[in-house]
């Protein structure tokens, strides 16, 4: 039997032997979680050295704008902020450009790039094959959506509610999907009569009377398509319960499918005089746009009349009826109507806005203003520019 000594020294080299493997399992898990982290990282493009950017002038640009908060906001102090405002300050300042603003409308800064009397034009401008023709554009900072604002439902404003135009139009909606509902029901009823009505007289026949079996039909075709099925009523005939069995699978689509249209119309009536869903139901409402904005381009181009008004008119004129809804960029609705609860905005995803810097065309800024523009849009402080003015919806 071997001693004590023995025995400790045996369990000392076992031991230092299991820390070594120990060690040397841990290098290899490291060494493998590197590989992977190392896999998992997009491979750096093998690019050639960049170009020499073009050198930009010495001399004061002339950079048009004009009021549209939040990407431009004239301060009480004269001062011009927002998020194109600060977004192309940063921009001139890394290229180091001299400037100067001029206020000047959105019809002047094209004619102005035209003339040559102005240099740049900054704001939400939206980038348009027929704005192209006259101008050039940088790469585009911001994504927008067009918005419709309206005004909220108020019952007290509503006093001819029965005779609302968008309570009626409510009304049809929902008699519309009843309607085709009910139709489907009865083609189906009068399917199983005519498969149950000799094979199963005590059930589907009405004793003889037509009608009185068409109604039994409708029950249990509206029974099996509401789930419940009393099982007062069974169809015996395989013809009969061959309709049945594809009723019911039909059932579960029809009724999910009629979920959604009902969802879909009472969340779009949540408005009281509103109700929109898309291009068709514009065409029904007295509309207004800025005119020469994106907005009034999409209304133009989708042929629906609508009213010419000042940005400054917008919320006045819908507020007092003259018009029942305003179409503009979605972002500068949302930021206009923050602190009036009376205004609600909805989103319009039909057509994308993308925003830029407009230049003179062939201007030599566009290079070197496109490449730090590039870096500045990827930066964390853009993400906080924009949630700065256009904090996230709730």
């Amino acid at each position: 039997m071997p001693n004590s000594g023995e025995a400790d020294r045996f369990r000392y080299k076992r031991s230092i032997s299991f820390a070594v493997v120990k060690i040397l399992v841990l290098l290899v898990a490291v060494w493998v979680l590197a590989s992977s982290i190392s896999l998992a990282e997009p491979p750096a493009e093998l690019l050639p050295p960049p170009l020499p950017s073009p050198s930009v002038t010495k001399q004061k640009l002339i950079v048009g704008l004009a009021v549209d908060p939040p990407f431009v906001i004239h301060e009480s102090d004269g001062s011009w902020t927002g998020i194109s405002v600060e977004l192309w300050q940063q921009v001139a300042s890394q290229i180091e450009l001299n400037y100067e603003f001029r206020e000047i409308d959105l019809r002047g800064r094209f004619e102005g790039l035209v003339q040559g009397w102005l240099d740049v034009a900054i704001g939400p401008l939206t980038i348009t094959a027929q704005r192209e023709q006259v101008c050039d554009f940088t790469h585009a900072y911001y994504v927008s959506d067009l918005g419709v604002a309206v005004l909220k439902s108020n019952a007290a404003a509503n006093e001819n509610f029965l005779f609302n135009p968008a309570f009626l139009r409510f009304i049809w909606s929902v008699s519309r999907v009843g309607l085709a509902l009910l139709a489907l029901l009865a083609v189906v009823a009068i399917l199983i009569w005519l498969c149950e009505r000799r094979a199963n007289p005590t059930q589907f026949s009405g004793q003889g009377h037509p009608v009185r079996g068409l109604g039994a039909s409708l029950w249990w075709v509206a029974g099996t398509t509401a789930g419940v099925g009393y099982g007062d009523l069974v169809p015996r005939t395989l013809l009969g319960r061959t309709v049945a069995v594809v009723w019911m699978f039909v059932s579960l689509v029809l009724v999910s499918a009629f979920t959604a249209t009902m969802a879909s119309i009472f969340t779009a009536e949540r408005l009281a005089g509103v109700s929109i869903r898309g291009i068709e139901d514009l065409r029904e409402l007295k509309v207004g746009a800025v005119e020469y904005s994106s907005g009034a381009n999409f209304l133009e181009e989708n042929h629906i009349p609508f009213t010419k008004l000042a940005f400054s008119e917008l919320l006045n004129s819908l507020n007092h009826n003259k018009v029942e809804a305003i179409v503009y960029d979605e972002p500068i609705l949302r930021y206009t109507v923050r602190n009036k609860p009376q205004f609600t905005v909805l989103s319009l995803p039909l057509d994308t806005e993308l925003y830029a810097f407009a230049l003179r065309e062939g201007s030599l800024l566009r290079e070197p203003v496109n490449r730090v523009l590039l870096q500045k849009i990827h930066e964390p402080a853009w993400i906080n520019l924009v949630a700065k003015y256009l904090p996230a919806r709730n």
